[in-house]
């Protein structure tokens, strides 16, 4: 199975880019890296018995906080392969871990950690290789199906593909990728990102090609959809890749571009929509509001790496965070389908 036309697509694109070279010193002044805090005891989840038995496969993103005793507690889960034992499995798993707590001005204070992935692999954790027969047949149907332009067959295919129980990791990047395929195809950006960001590169994924062609893509999504944090991490993954260095000048370009827009004095909105609990962002800016929101939201949770505070939302609401909360995300609780504007004001305003 090949991902030949998906990986020529995203070369194709680059080519086409007329960015100029950019000195790495320029890049990215008001974006950084996140560290994750190490904890100094970490339990790993138990595999769900039912998963095991069906050499069920998937991974688990959660935030969390900690507090100045170094305990964790409220626990999320942002993103998931979609199992709902393997979220329960680490939510438990992650309210044992024991962090040392951090000191601001000889102070233990809160922190918030929000991005740990935790995989769920079969075979000494190192993942199920290949693919099953019955998977390989519907993955050929409906990559046939997006050549001849079969829509109607792939979202059926897509939607046989998904229901299955029994699907491990190396099956999963196959069907977002085929699904990531057909959403550039129809032209759902939104819908194109979904799904690759939900495809495991750690999971034994060996080909560079595919590693750079699935993370070129989200770059490009990202930056255009103004999610410039995002950007900023799947870039550093990037310039990792052998398979990115011919085009390294342009990716510099495109952060260079994304840090004079976080600096410059015009707003920059995100368009969001809560599909079941709540609707998360990465911010690249203290003072931001909530705008054109049609439905109902009710509580603002934002999460920085040194502190943590929740608020009650109305409609344009304005909030300015405090410099020293540093890498800041919010998560908005409302009724699903509320959709609304995340606007993110120039900074010192």
């Amino acid at each position: 199975m090949s991902h030949k036309i998906f990986y020529i697509g995203v070369v194709a694109l680059l080519a086409a880019s007329t960015y100029g070279q950019v000195a790495a010193n320029e890049i990215s002044q008001h974006l950084s890296t996140i560290i994750t805090p190490e904890p100094i005891e970490r339990i790993q989840p138990k595999y769900p018995i039912d998963a095991a038995r069906e050499s069920r496969e998937g991974w688990t993103v959660i935030s969390f906080v900690i507090d100045e005793k170094g305990n964790v507690s409220d626990a999320l889960v942002k993103e998931s392969s979609g199992s709902e034992d393997f979220n329960k499995a680490t939510l438990k798993a992650v309210t044992k871990w024991k962090y040392q707590p951090a000191f601001e001005n000889g102070k233990p204070i809160q922190q918030c950690v929000n991005t740990v992935q935790m995989n769920f692999r079969m075979g000494k954790n190192v993942g199920t290789k290949g693919v099953s027969r019955r998977f390989k047949k519907k993955y050929e149907i409906a990559t046939q199906a997006l050549k001849d332009k079969d829509y109607q067959e792939v979202e059926h295919q897509l939607a046989k593909m998904n229901a299955r129980k029994t699907m491990h990791l190396s099956e999963n990047n196959y069907m977002h990728i085929l699904a990531a395929n057909y959403a550039r195809e129809i032209g759902n950006d939104t819908l194109q990102l979904y799904h690759l960001d939900r495809v495991t590169l750690d999971s034994g994924v060996k080909s560079e090609k595919l590693k750079f062609s699935v993370l070129y893509q989200q770059f490009y999504l990202e930056a255009t959809s103004n999610k410039f944090q995002s950007t900023f991490n799947t870039y550093k993954k990037l310039i990792k890749l052998e398979e990115a260095k011919p085009y390294l000048a342009k990716l510099e370009k495109v952060m260079a571009d994304i840090d004079s827009v976080i600096s410059s004095d015009k707003d920059i909105m995100i368009k969001a929509a809560i599909d079941r609990d709540y609707w998360y962002a990465d911010l690249v800016r203290n003072k931001f509001s909530l705008t054109n929101i049609e439905g109902s939201l009710h509580t603002l949770d934002v999460r920085c790496a040194n502190k943590r505070h929740v608020y009650t939302v109305e409609n344009d609401n304005t909030w300015t965070i405090p410099t020293s909360w540093k890498n800041c995300s919010i998560y908005v609780y409302g009724e699903p389908k509320t959709s609304f504007n995340l606007i993110e004001h120039p900074i010192g305003t």
